[in-house]
């Protein structure tokens, strides 16, 4: 199972428990005429608030064990997702404070509560939702079409830059000298695969460059790479 795989399945739980955490505080709080056993709601806000909290810092532990190897390779989205999710942290908190130190300040619980899951969903959306998705509607039908043009004028690669460039910018994400998976797959024998690891897309120089340009997951996007950068590159990849 892949890194983003496995983040996937936790944050879709982290989800559900934010979903039933706010429906149970709803129902206990609201005004509606007929309401569950007032101590049941309880027992399942505090239960699926604790649950989430648990998933909540696992995911972020994950998260930023990623970014770290990640570097200053991380993408507008990912930053977006991250910044989001520390305001989140920082949001349920304050509600955790005020519920249990400050409850002169009750009356904002219920709109911190829904603050939580509003935050909660968009960073799931942004991160688990965007992996599921793509995942979902990647086919390798749909990608076999998706190829670059070739350039009129070949650049000819080198391996020994490709693996200097490999170094600095893959080798914290994907192994080289073997197929397991690390954050990402192993790259060894890519181009003597049928076909490329999570697109389905057949295993072709011009595939693995779009791939590069425009990941299917959640890897960085390496278009701003020199066309010399990503033929070295390449080069290096063909000979794993």
């Amino acid at each position: 199972m892949s890194f983003f795989l496995f983040k996937s399945i936790l944050a879709v739980f982290f989800l559900i428990t934010a979903l039933i955490a706010l429906l149970s505080m709803l129902t206990m709080m609201g005004k509606t005429e007929k309401k569950s056993s007032p101590n049941t709601l309880r027992k399942m806000h505090k239960i699926s608030g604790f649950l989430f909290l648990i998933l909540l810092f696992v995911i972020s532990y994950f998260c930023l064990k990623y970014w770290m190897k990640l570097g200053d390779q991380a993408s507008t989205r990912a930053v977006f997702h991250g910044v989001l999710a520390f305001a989140l942290i920082i949001i349920f908190i304050i509600k955790i404070v005020i519920v249990q130190f400050y409850k002169q300040f009750l009356r904002f619980a219920p709109v911190l509560g829904i603050l939580v899951f509003c935050f909660a969903f968009v960073v799931f959306s942004t991160s688990a939702g965007f992996y599921l998705l793509k995942a979902l509607c990647a086919s390798p039908m749909s990608m076999e079409g998706s190829l670059l043009p070739l350039a009129s004028n070949k650049i000819s690669g080198s391996a020994e830059r490709g693996a200097a460039l490999y170094r600095d910018k893959c080798s914290s994400c994907h192994y080289a000298d073997r197929e397991d998976s690390r954050l990402g797959p192993g790259l060894k024998n890519l181009f003597k695969k049928e076909k490329l690891p999570h697109s389905g897309r057949p295993a072709t120089v011009e595939n693995v460059k779009e791939q590069l340009i425009r990941p299917i997951v959640a890897m960085p996007s390496f278009a701003k790479l020199l066309e010399q950068e990503m033929e070295d590159l390449l080069e290096y990849l063909k000979i794993l």
